[in-house]
């Protein structure tokens, strides 16, 4: 029997091996229906404008803070809700925006400039029998397998006594744990190759990781998600920024056509007063018409240098705006770059993580294939859900919400069996 459970451990370590060798690539969205509360906090980007961007709390009383539109309710209400909100109130308002020269161009914000995403949400709350109850920060998809994991894994001291097959709880759920951030990790690679237009190679869905293929999917489709979001911003920034230009130029225009008049008419007024001032050289013309003479030749010569200077306010504003468009591109690779080299060296640590416990696991009992097996029993879970009107029991692989407390209760019949078996 206990050769019999070694072949099956090395079996369980010799498939990790594998995943791990096929390192190289990487949730579903957050439900729309989900209802923001105090604690959440949100991102609001008005595309074109730095100046708007602002992550805001939803506090106490329910209300969340932009700029230029104050406060807003936001307690109760889906993103999709908040959003539509949002747009009513921000559409159509002009903010003076400031270039680097220290000149001020008003800027009309449009409804498809804005946009608003939840970046952090309220914690989740673990009570009971785990190492560590208390808040834990919350991420999109989390399982009551995953808090218990982040928490410690379950906390049974006073069933313990130095068995092995508790120990073996405790490694299987960090084991488990480290696989779900490396396919995690993995999706996130795999958008940001495809972002710098490397080869991204397999999509993270073919790689046979010990998780739930719908766990690995959710990862994927987030960072698909986030790369057509990613994609988008670009897209309104640029195409922005060819707007301003095409605008400028068609000034540039406009003023050029102005110029040449300008020009025309401070030419014809010159000749005019040095006419006139020939004449009245030879006592032909009266001072009066001298003195109109000079006026019309300063106001059309006054007139073709406010002309000249727009011009080249004009030039130069239009020349800004072609630097901001070059530079974008370069600083979104520069940007995709930094989190590409973050990425590699988590997957690295997570590799050497996975192969560390995997080894532990091949030394586990009898007693440790058991609990693994789930022939000692299983746990209890239940959720309290705010604005839930009852308590909901739960499995281990039950997603939870933001908000959340799990209360998780151990009884000591589930592990009487292995306990007895050991001694």
């Amino acid at each position: 029997m206990a050769s019999q459970i070694r072949c099956a451990t090395r079996r369980l370590l010799q498939a990790a091996a594998v995943a791990i060798a096929l390192l190289g690539l990487g949730g579903g969205p957050v439900w729309a229906e989900y209802k923001l509360q105090a604690g959440d906090s949100l991102e609001l980007v008005v595309a074109g404008v730095a100046e708007l961007r602002q992550r805001s709390t939803i506090g106490l009383d329910g209300d969340v803070s932009f700029p230029l539109v104050g406060q807003l309710p936001a307690g109760g209400l889906t993103l999709a809700e908040l959003r539509t909100k949002l747009l009513k109130d921000l559409s159509s308002k002009v903010f003076q925006q400031r270039t680097a020269d220290g000149r001020e161009v008003a800027h009309v914000i449009l409804p498809e400039e804005i946009g608003l995403s939840v970046v952090e949400y309220r914690g989740v709350y673990l009570t009971g029998d785990v190492a560590r109850p208390g808040e834990q920060p919350y991420k999109p998809g989390l399982s009551i397998r995953q808090a218990v994991a982040v928490a410690g894994g379950y906390d049974i001291a006073r069933f313990r006594m130095n068995n092995p097959v508790l120990e073996s709880a405790d490694l299987r759920a960090e084991y488990e744990s480290l696989w779900t951030d490396f396919s995690r990790e993995q999706a996130h690679l795999w958008r940001l190759k495809t972002e710098l237009g490397q080869d991204a190679g397999a999509n993270p869905a073919t790689l046979k990781l010990p998780i739930p293929p719908e766990l690995q999917a959710r990862f994927i489709s987030t960072e698909a998600d986030h790369m057509k979001i990613r994609r988008s911003e670009l897209e309104k920034e640029r195409a922005h920024l060819e707007e301003a230009i095409r605008t400028t130029s068609v000034q540039l225009g406009v003023l050029s056509e102005k110029r040449k008049k300008d020009e025309e008419g401070n030419a014809a007024d010159t000749a005019d007063f040095e006419r006139v001032r020939e004449m009245s050289q030879r006592g032909m013309a009266s001072n009066t018409r001298i003195s109109e003479s000079r006026r019309a030749a300063l106001m059309s010569s006054t007139q073709l240098l406010q002309t000249i200077v727009e011009i080249s306010n004009i030039e130069r504003q239009k020349h800004d705006y072609g630097m901001q468009l070059e530079r974008l591109e370069n600083q979104r690779r520069v940007e995709v770059l930094r989190e590409y080299q973050d990425t590699n060296v988590k997957v690295a640590q997570l590799t050497a993580r996975i192969r560390s416990v995997g080894e532990k696991l091949l030394y586990s009992s009898t007693l440790q294939s058991q609990l693994i097996s789930g022939n000692t029993g299983k746990p209890e879970f239940v959720i309290y859900r705010s604005g839930s009107p009852a308590a909901v029991h739960a499995t281990e692989d039950a997603e939870i919400l933001p908000g959340d407390t799990v209360a998780i209760t151990l009884h000591a019949g589930a592990y009487s069996g292995a306990l007895a078996t050991s001694n």
